[in-house]
C-alpha cells in the first residue's frame, strides 16, 4: 500500500510540474528569416578559395552590379583580370580571359550564393571543372 501511495505521489508531482510548464505556440515562435535569393547580392568583396593542383590558393574578388549585368575583377598573385557576366537570384555566371604562356585562355565561373556571406561555384577551362567556394570580407 505504502508503494502505491508514493508511486501516485510521484506521478501527481509530475503532472504539476509538466502543467506548470508554459507551451508555445508554433504560431508565435521565432522563424528564422528566410534566404531570399531574389534580394540577396553579390556585390562587394570576396575571398575564393580553390584547389586547381598546387594547393589551395584564394583569389581576391570584386564584384560589381548593374542591374543583372555583373562586372568586377579578380586579383592573385600574377595580377588582376577583369571578370563580366550576369547575375540573377542567386546565381552568376562570369568569364575571364587570361594568357596561358603566350596564348588567351577563356575562364567560366558559375556560382551560388548558399547565403548573403558564402557562395560556392565551379571555374570551368581547357582543365576541366574546378570547385571552388567563397565568403564575403566584411568590412
Amino acid at each position: 500500500m505504502k508503494k502505491v501511495v508514493v508511486t501516485l505521489c510521484v506521478a501527481l508531482m509530475c503532472a504539476v510540474s509538466l502543467s506548470a510548464q508554459p507551451s508555445q505556440d508554433p504560431t508565435t515562435a521565432p522563424k528564422p528569416a528566410p534566404t531570399d535569393k531574389n534580394t540577396m547580392s553579390i556585390a562587394g568583396n570576396w575571398t575564393i578559395s580553390m584547389d586547381y593542383g598546387q594547393g589551395p590558393k584564394d583569389i581576391a574578388a570584386v564584384m560589381k552590379l548593374d542591374g543583372k549585368k555583373l562586372t568586377g575583377m579578380l586579383s592573385t598573385e600574377v595580377g588582376d583580370t577583369a571578370l563580366e557576366g550576369e547575375f540573377a537570384e542567386g546565381k552568376a555566371n562570369f568569364a575571364i580571359s587570361i594568357d596561358a604562356g603566350g596564348g588567351a585562355m577563356q575562364l567560366t565561373f558559375t556560382l551560388t550564393m548558399k547565403d548573403a556571406d558564402n557562395i560556392t561555384g565551379t571555374m570551368g577551362g581547357a582543365m576541366g571543372d574546378i570547385p571552388f567556394v567563397g565568403k564575403r570580407v566584411k568590412g
